[in-house]
């Protein structure tokens, strides 16, 4: 029974995983003719739920070894069941007949033959020819649909199909028996085997006459055509100098490419111009690659048969090509090659090759030897193995060219031909600008020992035919402009206008001109006091004297009118013109108040003399609740890019400095003494920026710093420091108690004063803060410094006992 079942198994499942059991069954001991019909019927169940169709499983059941004496048993067992009445399922059987699924590639694809796997990373890659068979977007695998050539040679196990439609309709699928034989039905049997499918049509359709004479009437009404419904696995055997020698097997339309790419292609010592094809002993073909990959003959890539050989020997001579070459790298040669067919294989030369001559490096099996091989030598001296020729790049210099730049209107390389003038030269660059200097021009011009030299001429004098020079290759021509040969002149204009800058100078240029460039005097500006500051000339500066620069001092137009006037002054280069600040000009200058007053907010200041108690009339007295011995004047600080410097420098030479980064400084007043005196000390000049802030009555002490508990107590008057101190639960044990100090609030700071074993705190005011500093860290010794006293101290000792044995003495 598990004979039986194994048929089964096999046609269903060989592709896949197969039941233990099935596996040691030999297919070919299976006794088709004793299957019964319920067990034909559970095959073909078995191929309608697996979506397969009769042809494909038998397909398979024959690529796992049964006779075609079986296949035909088996097929005539299936048929015989159909026609007994199943024709639900011979309904669905004849729709799957005339389609191929996609199944029928996955079977070949798991049958036939993989490719080896080649460590690349082990092999020579400038070996030319290797990624042909070793390319990731390159493959050979052959096309399990693809069309059969007419030349295929028809076998054992081939299915050939006959379909004959028109006036008569008939299919056949005809097996063909080991002998090579077909058998059609009313027809006979027909030998096919060794023929081409070309010979074979024609063969098949002259047998079909017989029973349809109308296939070779003058006006056919019947037709027929024959074609490979099947094709066979082949197997070749792949030996010699490749990567994976063995056998594989391959679609029957396979080609010696489709076995070469399986194998790997030929291993490092493998040839790719001598690979042998052996059919039945003998040499069939001999396939240069070089031909396919030169030349794109694909004349080359002959069809396989079952049971060939392919022989690939060892290399002969193999050529290195570096240097300039279109393709560098190892190339194999044949017997009597020569250099030009080596630079045909390397794709010719690059652009910037130099084929006058290559380098040939040859192995003499002793030593070395080198040659010159010239460009008209290539096809007569012929390659051996080991061979290396190089190639190198022409020089970047010109045989025919010269430059010439400047003041032309055509900068740039000419052709130097035969006796060229530098007058016609300035001719094709279209001439001379106006700009440009006449009095003397420059060549430059490489000498017979590459040594530069320097050749003078007046242009004036080579434009009008007075001189002229010879023009040689590699010259650099040079004609100056006048603007070149002398420093960019510029003037600059400072102080009150719109873009105080440095603008270019120009001929009969103003000062009222410079003054709209820059876009036009400022609100501040004075128009009638503006100097103009002007270099000496050549000649003041030839003599050595006090004098720097020449000042003039001018009047012009607020509205830059076009006039005769000094506003006409014209300027020369580098003059330098300076816009005063109106005498009695000034911004409004806006001060802040804020708090217990009547009218907080911005205020501006009448005059430069305006003081605290002025801005505190402004603003309609204090409040009620107007705490004057709190009130704070903060003034804005503007730290200048001097300040800046002087605190980096401070910085790098003491890292310890702290500067702070604030805006503003508290200036220490007391409101109340510049309220009641006025004009006093406290009641001091307001400037710009400056804010006073009026706070409310404040009835606390605030206590901080190094003390056990920091607290803020109620203000008590007449009660001393010490108690405020108290009621924050004492001093800490590191407070340093003879620093404490006490900050105001209007900002100011009072410390303790001290004399001999007695303390004078300072006065405690409401809202005030008091501040108990800590005593500073202690370093300890280190040990290096214990060392250095025990030292001192051992030489004391020493010296000590030295004069007391002296004394004693």
């Amino acid at each position: 029974m598990k004979v039986k079942f194994c048929i089964l198994t096999i046609i269903i499942f060989s592709f896949i995983t197969v039941k233990p059991f099935a596996q040691n069954v030999d297919p070919k001991k299976v006794d088709v003719g004793a299957l019964t019909n319920s067990e034909v019927g559970r095959i073909v169940s078995e191929m309608d739920k697996r979506g397969m169709t009769e042809q494909e499983a038998l397909a398979l059941a024959r690529a796992r070894g049964m006779s075609e004496s079986q296949i035909r048993e088996l097929k005539q067992k299936i048929a015989d069941y159909k026609m007994k009445g199943d024709d639900r399922a011979s309904d669905r059987e004849k729709g799957k007949a005339n389609s191929i699924l996609n199944e029928e590639d996955d079977f070949f694809l798991n049958t036939l033959s993989t490719k080896a796997i080649v460590d690349s990373a082990k092999v020579e890659k400038r070996i030319f020819g290797f990624s042909f068979f070793n390319n990731e977007n390159l493959s050979f695998e052959p096309g399990i649909n693809s069309a059969v050539s007419p030349s295929y040679l028809i076998g054992s196990g081939d299915e050939i199909s006959v379909d004959v439609w028109g006036a008569s309709q008939q299919s056949y699928q005809l097996p063909v028996d080991r002998n090579g034989n077909i058998n059609i039905p009313n027809v006979g049997i027909i030998s096919v085997g060794g023929l081409t499918l070309e010979a074979a049509t024609n063969k098949i359709k002259n047998k079909l006459v017989l029973i349809y004479r109308d296939l070779e009437s003058s006006t056919p009404r019947t037709f027929a055509s024959v074609s490979i419904g099947e094709i066979k696995p082949i197997k070749v055997n792949v030996i010699g100098e490749v990567f994976a020698p063995g056998t594989y097997t391959l679609s029957g339309s396979s080609t010696i490419f489709n076995a070469l790419y399986l194998a790997g292609g030929p291993n490092p010592s493998g040839s790719f111009r001598e690979i042998k094809l052996l059919r039945d002993g003998k040499v069939i073909s001999q396939l240069d690659v070089y031909d396919y990959l030169i030349n794109g003959n694909s004349a080359v890539n002959v069809s396989l048969r079952n049971a060939d050989v392919i022989l690939v020997s060892p290399y002969v001579n193999r050529v290195i090509l570096e240097g300039e070459f279109k393709r560098t790298g190892l190339f194999e040669a044949k017997e009597n090659e020569t250099v030009d067919d080596m630079i045909k294989f390397a794709g010719g030369f690059t652009e910037n090759a130099y084929t006058h001559r290559l380098q040939l490096y040859r192995k003499t099996g002793r030593d070395m030897l080198f040659k010159d091989v010239l460009n008209s030598e290539a096809k007569t001296i012929t390659t051996q193995n080991g061979d290396s020729i190089f190639v190198g790049k022409i020089i970047k210099r010109f045989q025919n060219m010269a430059t010439i730049k400047g003041a032309v209107y055509r900068p740039g390389d000419y052709e130097v031909t035969e006796g060229l003038q530098l007058s016609e030269l300035i001719k094709r660059a279209d001439g001379i600008r106006e700009d440009a200097s006449l009095h003397r021009g420059i060549i430059t011009r490489v000498k017979e020992d590459m040594s530069l030299q320097s050749i003078a001429f007046d242009v004036s004098d080579v434009l009008n035919g007075t001189t002229d020079l010879k023009v040689k290759r590699d010259d650099e021509i040079n004609i100056s402009s006048i603007h070149d040969l002398r420093e960019f002149r510029t003037v600059r204009i400072f102080g009150e206008v719109q873009n105080p800058d440095l603008y270019d100078f120009k001929e009969e240029m103003t000062v009222a001109d410079l003054i709209f460039e820059a876009g036009g005097f400022l609100q501040s500006a004075s128009d009638a006091y503006i100097e103009v500051a002007r270099k000496l000339s050549v000649e003041e500066g030839s003599q050595v004297n006090e004098m720097l620069a020449h000042v003039i001092t001018i009047k012009v137009p607020r509205n830059l009118q076009l006039e005769q006037t000094e506003a006409s002054f014209e300027l020369q280069p580098f003059d330098q013109v300076f816009i005063r600040k109106l005498p009695g000009f000034a911004v409004p200058s806006i001060v802040k108040i804020g708090g217990e007053v009547a009218y907080a907010g911005s205020y501006s200041l009448a005059s430069t003399k305006e003081r605290v108690s002025d801005l505190i009339k402004r603003a309609g007295g204090l409040t009620p609740d107007a705490y004057p011995e709190g009130a704070m004047l903060t003034r804005r600080v503007r730290i200048g890019d001097k300040q800046k410097r002087l605190r980096d420098e401070l910085l790098q030479r003491d890292s310890t400095l702290v500067f702070t980064d604030l805006d503003f400084e508290v200036v220490g007043i007391s409101l109340r003494e510049a309220i009641e005196s006025p004009s006093s000390r406290d009641d001091i000049f307001l400037k710009d920026g400056d804010e006073l802030s009026v706070p409310k009555n404040i009835q606390t002490v605030k206590v901080s710093g190094e003390v056990l508990n920091p607290i803020s107590s109620n203000y008590i008057h007449g009660k001393s420091l010490r108690a405020y101190i108290w009621d924050g639960g004492g001093f800490g044990i590191l407070a340093k108690k003879g620093k404490v100090y006490v900050v105001y609030p209007n900002g100011s700071a009072s410390g303790t004063k001290g004399f001999l074993f007695f303390r004078n705190y300072p006065k405690v005011t409401p809202g005030s803060e008091i501040i108990v500093p800590l005593k500073p860290e202690k370093e300890g010794m280190s040990a290096q410094m214990w060392i250095s006293i025990g030292s001192a101290m051992a030489s004391i000792g020493l010296t000590i006992a030295t004069i007391a044995n002296m004394n004693r003495n």
